[in-house]
């Protein structure tokens, strides 16, 4: 057996040895009875020590203790309403023999009505507080504020859209109501002038003709009375529509018409000479 082994076998027998004594010896301490307790009670002693610690040479209002004249009996104990009650009674004994006490002595325990208490809390904590809680109260207002706006944008784009839709509605039916006009006076089916209105069937075309101007006369679309009031104010210029456009009389007039430029082939009515030529590389170099 190498010596390695050895040891450490040696080892575990001796550990095993000192295991088996600790456990013998705690089982033999377990089987001895329990030493027993002494209560020492020195009566003159700790009387003597009540009366060293006493203060009964001080007057009352500096010791301030009050025994109750009757002890605290409470016949269950678990009865918690009860033992709570016992507890009441006997401090209000308490508090009443205290106050005739202090009475007695003429020391002034009660509040003046106009006596001012400091608080606990400075008034600069306090004023944080109100600082908090107006910020805490502007913040909800801000909040909903903000979302009575947003509700009111919601309301104003929905009234937005729909009196788009109703503008655009409104001009394509307009648009519509003149193309048909236009094709019925192209087409030159008027009708009877007199049955001829511009608002066809709709108080739409009524607003339309209002806007335009436009009234009825021989089924054709008048100035309104506007242009009307300026044409009568200031005069009428006269047509302006197809002034550069050729008619009978243009075309016949020819008093602006010259023979002998004509003939010259200049209209500028001088004579026509030709350009002069460039001369050639040789005549360049001769110098001519």
């Amino acid at each position: 057996m190498p010596n390695e082994e050895r040891i450490y076998n040696e080892s575990m027998t001796g550990d095993d040895d000192e295991t088996a004594l600790e456990i013998a010896a705690l089982q033999s301490e377990s089987l001895l009875p329990p030493p027993k307790k002494e209560y020492i009670y020195h009566k003159e002693a700790l009387t003597a020590l009540l009366e060293e610690i006493s203060q009964k040479k001080l007057k009352w209002i500096h010791r301030c203790d009050i025994t109750s004249t009757e002890p605290v009996v409470v016949d269950k104990t678990e009865d918690d309403l009860d033992r709570e009650l016992k507890f009441y009674q006997q401090g209000l004994e308490a508090a009443i023999q205290g106050k005739q006490a202090v009475i007695k002595a003429g020391v002034p325990f009660s509040r003046p009505d106009d006596y001012f208490a400091e608080m606990v809390k400075t008034d600069t904590h306090m004023a944080k507080i109100r600082e908090k809680l107006l910020a805490q109260q502007q913040g909800i207002q801000n909040a909903e504020e903000a979302k009575k706006q947003r509700e009111l944008r919601k309301y104003g784009k929905k009234i937005q859209q729909e009196k788009l839709k109703e503008r655009e509605d409104k001009k394509k039916a307009s648009l519509d109501k003149i193309a048909t006009i236009k094709k019925r006076l192209r087409s030159g089916d008027l009708g009877d002038a007199d049955d001829f209105e511009i608002d066809v069937d709709s108080d739409d075309d009524a607003n339309f003709s209002t806007r335009s101007g436009a009234t009825k006369r021989g089924g054709k679309l008048a100035p309104n009375k506007k242009r009307q009031n300026k044409n009568d104010r200031y005069g009428f210029g006269g047509k302006k529509r197809g002034l550069k456009r050729n008619t009978a009389d243009s075309a016949g007039d020819i008093t602006g018409f010259s023979v002998k430029r004509n003939k010259s082939g200049n209209f500028s009515g001088g004579s026509k000479k030709g350009k002069a030529k460039r001369p050639g590389k040789a005549k360049r170099q001769r110098g001519l």
